[in-house]
């Protein structure tokens, strides 16, 4: 992949992140810390296992042992676990359930991102785009959390987990 896209994808990678903790925290304001946390890797399974099922479907079967070689039990596998979220989102409004999704893409794209852009640089560009998205929700006050204002400080704050991105990079 080329070297632009993959650091893009890195930095969205941090964004989503930030989005997943946001939605994750108003799961808990809604239904308590403990079932906001036992949501959140629901909605990433359920990526995953899709995620899988286009493996088993594109390959004919995938490289896990049994029972997950088969398609069969990849789809049973699907059908559970997107079961399993929608159960447990019933009465949220229906986007919570996406807040496990960017770690499950995370999940399926950081080894080959990490390949393209070694470990240190990876880091260094979730870390810049968590704190991006961060900055955003403060300011917007997302998904009910209280709002903080962008600041000079705040931005400039941004700025040098910015110049350490740049650093690593030129490391």
């Amino acid at each position: 992949m080329d070297f632009a896209i993959s650091l893009s994808i890195t930095v969205v990678l941090g964004l989503f992140a930030t989005y997943q903790a946001a939605l994750t925290g108003a799961i808990s304001r809604e239904r308590g810390g403990m079932e906001a946390s036992i949501i959140s890797p629901l909605g990433s399974l359920a990526i995953i296992a899709v995620l899988l099922a286009w493996i088993a479907v594109d390959e004919g079967e995938t490289k896990l042992p049994f029972p997950f070689d088969s398609a069969w039990a990849v789809a049973a596998a699907v059908a559970i676990t997107w079961l399993a979220l929608w159960l447990a989102v019933r009465g949220l409004p229906p986007w919570y359930a996406t807040t496990g999704f960017s770690a499950g893409l995370g999940l399926a794209l950081t080894p080959r991102l990490i390949g393209d852009l070694g470990l240190a640089l990876y880091f260094s560009a979730t870390t810049f785009g968590g704190c991006l998205g961060a900055l955003g929700f403060d300011h917007t006050g997302a998904f009910g959390a209280a709002r903080r204002a962008v600041s000079v400080s705040r931005v400039g704050g941004l700025a040098l987990v910015g110049v350490g991105l740049v650093l690593v990079r030129a490391a």
